[in-house]
């Protein structure tokens, strides 16, 4: 299990920074901005020889599948890394919080803990639906919250506020 009082907090700044990359990747192919990476951390923590296994961005239009969300494509890929469908010991940094369908998959994937930007209390896996801690599941994920929050609302924000305008 990860100790998650053991992550320094700009540990967590510096990976949810790879998937706002992945996220600004995602709005320019004019794709919701989110993104998403798996990291596998070495020893006790983070630190700077961290495996990343996944990298995922938003390609729901482009792919024609409405499952094709961020935390789906790096939670592919990563398991593709793994050669295992079990993620254990791994953190997942995504820049907005899981949807329900995301969140079950991070159950079923097993990863232990999840790190988002921006929450999502209308439709979010874990504000709305309690997927991520449920104790109905055998699995859980331990959650931390706000991560460049502000950073990845406004991309949100951005990106609609221009879809609203035409842009």
């Amino acid at each position: 299990m990860i100790d998650v009082s053991a992550i320094p907090m700009e540990e967590h700044v510096r990976f949810m920074r790879l998937a706002l990359e992945e996220a600004r990747a995602a709005e320019l192919a004019d794709e919701v901005p989110a993104g998403c990476v798996i990291v596998e951390p070495t020893g006790d923590g983070l630190s700077a020889d961290a495996r990343i296994l996944g990298r995922g961005r938003n390609s729901v239009e482009a792919a024609h599948d409405p499952t094709a969300h961020a935390e789906m494509r790096a939670i592919s890929e990563a398991c593709r890394a793994r050669g295992d469908f079990r993620l254990d010991g791994t953190i997942l940094y995504v820049t907005k919080e899981p949807c329900a369908m995301c969140a079950g998959a991070i159950v079923l994937a097993r990863i232990p803990l999840v790190v988002w930007g921006m929450s999502d209390p209308a439709r979010g896996g874990q504000s709305v639906f309690g997927i991520l801690d449920s104790e109905a599941l055998i699995n859980r994920s331990a959650v931390v919250d706000g991560v460049c929050g502000e950073e990845c609302l406004e991309m949100m924000r951005g990106f609609f506020r221009a879809r609203r305008r035409g842009g």
